[in-house]
Order: C-alpha cells, then sequence, then structure tokens
C-alpha cells in the first residue's frame, strides 16, 4: 500500500507542477516513479501521461530514447552489434541465433522476460568482431555455435 501511496503523490506532484507537460519534467516523473517499481508497466505509463497531460505515445518515446528507464522487469540488456565488420563476419548469424536461444519477441524481450536484447550499428572493439554487449560488458570474437553455452552461462 505505501508504494501506491508513493506513486501517487508522484503523480499529484507533477499534474500540478507548471511545466509539466515538457520532456525534461516528464522524464524526472517516469525515473521517480521506476525507482519505486523498478521499471514502467503499461498501466503506469497511462496514468503518467494523464498527469503530465499527453498522449501516452509521447511517455512511450521518451522511454524508448531514455536508455535508463525500462517498459518490462528485465534484468539485462543484451547489445549485438550489426555493423559492417561484423556482419562481414558472422554477425547476422550471431543475431539470429541469439533471437533463437532467447526466444525473442517482437518487443525485443526474451521468453522469460529477463533480458532485452538490442542491435546497435557498432560497437567500435571491430578488431574483436562480431561482438555483442551484456549489462555494458564487451564480449567478442562471438560465432553462432557459441551462443547457445554463452547465453547459459551469462544470461540465466
Amino acid at each position: 500500500m505505501e508504494e501506491k501511496q508513493e506513486i501517487n503523490e508522484i503523480l499529484d506532484w507533477h499534474r500540478s507542477g507548471p511545466d509539466r507537460g515538457s520532456q525534461e519534467a516528464i522524464v524526472d516523473m517516469l525515473r521517480q516513479l521506476q525507482e519505486i517499481c523498478g521499471y514502467l508497466p503499461e498501466s503506469l505509463q497511462q496514468e503518467a501521461a494523464q498527469a503530465a497531460g499527453v498522449s501516452l505515445s509521447v511517455v512511450k518515446t521518451l522511454i524508448r530514447f531514455c536508455p535508463d528507464l525500462k517498459n518490462a522487469a528485465y534484468r539485462h540488456v543484451l547489445t549485438v552489434c550489426t555493423g559492417e565488420r561484423c556482419g562481414k563476419r558472422q554477425g547476422a548469424a550471431v543475431l539470429e541465433a541469439v533471437r533463437r536461444e532467447l526466444r525473442v519477441g517482437k518487443d525485443g524481450l526474451s521468453a522469460d522476460g529477463m533480458v532485452l536484447v538490442v542491435t546497435r550499428n557498432c560497437l567500435k572493439h571491430c578488431g574483436t568482431s562480431p561482438n555483442l554487449l551484456l549489462d555494458g560488458k564487451h564480449f567478442g570474437r562471438m560465432r553462432p555455435e557459441d551462443i547457445p553455452g554463452w547465453v547459459e552461462k551469462y544470461c540465466r
């Protein structure tokens, strides 16, 4: 019950703020809400949009562009390089193996909801391609056949 009270206090405070619809104010509100809940579920996103006086799509866009805001309770972020050099060294096959092993949905989340898989055009480690980042830690020279064991070791 205390959690709901904290959430209501944050929403009420932002409802009455003079700049409640500004991106900065909305992101600040979302960060405060995430501190309480650990992530921003759809229902809370809707409440935040109403408090800010903006559409839900504005809130969703801000969450997408702020890497520290989460719309799911995942534990890890796995970034797969899709740059040119990684692509020339089986990078696409590594990405496909990751998606298959984690059973990644259209939202980028693994089937168990614990890993968010994203891509980036270049991770700036071209000499060790193909490359992955797991929670910011670099893993290079990945091969599609390495992925099942790697996922078991680092993502489960």
